[in-house]
């Protein structure tokens, strides 16, 4: 499929799933652009800004880029400025922004808006960021990303940047169906979490993001099961199954400035979920299987050997 296709066929599926119009257009516009035609693309973030919101602003931010990369900086700081006073700015427009500028060498400006985005965290978010998987925390990567622009700046390191987590380095990732989680080396973790989509919300998942999930369903339920067995044969004392739905990962990465794709953005997600919404695994033999096919546990991927 060329890009033109593309684009076209994420406009009608934009008309066909109104609830997801402003994201699927967000896509489009994208697909405009790779198809060189950078006027329709401009024309459809225009109707997303007309329309308002938490989309309008990242169609300000691709106008942006967009008039950027025609040259016309001025008109792109004039757009940025806009965005600056929407409501609906959240930390994800914001950081955006400041890694645009900081791309463009414009550190002062990128400063700006990482500190628009810090303005913008809740006492709630500074707390956990504090805590233990504060590095897994989507906005610890916005704090480090302005922590550097600081220290090219010559700034003194200042309150913030004495909160901003860093990632442990003994740390190695585990991937099932692109969803990372990282365990200690050397050092068993208490929990790990795996996001995943029951059948339902897969199938979904799989209409919007073939290229992801490229595995049927016969091939990816067995694999999961397989590995989290491998993970509590290694010494993982407790493994949480965390269903997700395509809606709430999608909102969950809008407001996080992410892509619902990104497995920093699933693991990030993953943390969020309250633990009575998920599920222990394994569950008892008679209970319903995590995969949600509405079998019992031992009939279903109890029985994978």
């Amino acid at each position: 499929m060329t890009a033109l296709d593309e684009a076209a066929a994420l406009e009608d599926q934009a008309e066909e799933f109104p609830d997801e119009r402003g994201e699927i257009l967000l896509e489009a516009a994208a697909a405009w652009r790779r198809a060189g035609r950078t006027d329709r693309a401009q024309e459809l973030l225009a109707e997303l800004v007309d329309a308002g919101g938490e989309d309008a602003c990242y169609a300000r931010f691709e106008l942006a880029e967009t008039l950027f990369e025609q040259g016309a900086a001025e008109d792109a700081y004039a757009e940025l400025a806009r965005l600056a006073r929407d409501s609906a700015l959240h930390d994800g427009h914001c950081t955006m922004v400041a890694e645009l500028l900081a791309e463009r060498g414009d550190l002062d400006g990128a400063l700006t808006w990482y500190d628009r985005a810090v303005a913008r965290l809740s006492p709630d978010e500074i707390e956990t960021l504090r805590g233990p998987t504060g590095w897994m925390q989507m906005s610890s990567v916005m704090l480090r990303g302005r922590r550097e622009i600081r220290s090219q700046l010559g700034l003194p390191a200042d309150s913030t940047d004495e909160i901003t987590p860093e990632p442990p380095s003994t740390r190695r990732p585990v991937d099932v169906d692109g969803i990372r989680e990282y365990i200690e080396a050397g050092r068993t973790p208490r929990q790990v979490r795996m996001l995943v989509f029951q059948r339902g919300e897969r199938a979904e998942a799989r209409r919007r993001w073939p290229q992801e999930y490229q595995d049927s369903d016969e091939e990816y339920y067995p694999a999961a099961e397989r590995r989290w067995r491998d993970l509590a044969e290694s010494g993982v004392p407790a493994i949480r199954v965390v269903p997700a739905t395509v809606s709430q990962l999608c909102a969950f990465a809008d407001r996080m400035g992410g892509s619902p794709t990104d497995p920093e953005t699933k693991a990030a997600f993953g943390e969020t979920v309250a633990e009575e919404a998920t599920i222990a695994w394994p569950p008892p033999r008679n209970s319903p299987c995590w995969c949600a096919s509405g079998a019992k546990y031992k009939k279903c991927c109890g029985q994978i050997r």
